[in-house]
């Protein structure tokens, strides 16, 4: 875990802003857990870029190779996201997990594009699993991370 939290810390290299995770019961992704972040922009710079990820915090009893995710946001037309058709690789070819991690617990930052706050307020991002399993198993964590730049 402690391994974990050092990846967390020093992946934005210290220009993290907002870091905010889920824990999910059970390990399990329901379809109807819809995640909200709420991001004050309040302690954002305005005019810069920021780099924003999902950060998910998976464990070996998750089935797939890759993930797919569905996501809304009132950012305005700044924030272009990329969501992948295949969805985000957790895997590679052979089946080792990317990320960090180690023993049954593995974290891998998702990148999903970069926004300028061009005024302050507070803006809401959702996040669902588009996956047809219910529940999604083998999820323990859903984040979202917004570093400042190009990190």
């Amino acid at each position: 875990m402690t391994l974990l939290i050092a990846a967390l810390f020093f992946s934005c290299q210290k220009g993290e802003i907002y870091y905010n995770f889920y824990e999910l019961d059970k390990q399990e992704w329901k379809q109807k857990d819809t995640l909200f972040f709420d991001v004050d922009s309040t302690s954002f710079e305005l005019n810069i870029p920021y780099a924003v990820s999902l950060e998910l915090v998976n464990n070996t009893n998750y089935p797939y190779q890759n993930i797919h995710f569905f996501v809304q946001h009132d950012l305005g037309d700044d924030f272009a996201y990329y969501l992948p058709p295949e969805g985000f690789l957790l895997t590679d070819e052979f089946g080792k997990w990317l990320g960090s991690g180690f023993g049954s617990t593995y974290q891998k930052s998702l990148p999903l594009g970069k926004i300028v706050f061009r005024e302050r307020h507070n803006y809401r991002i959702k996040v669902e699993h588009a996956m047809r399993d219910e529940p999604l198993i083998g999820i323990e964590k859903v984040g979202l991370k917004i570093c400042k730049g190009n990190n």
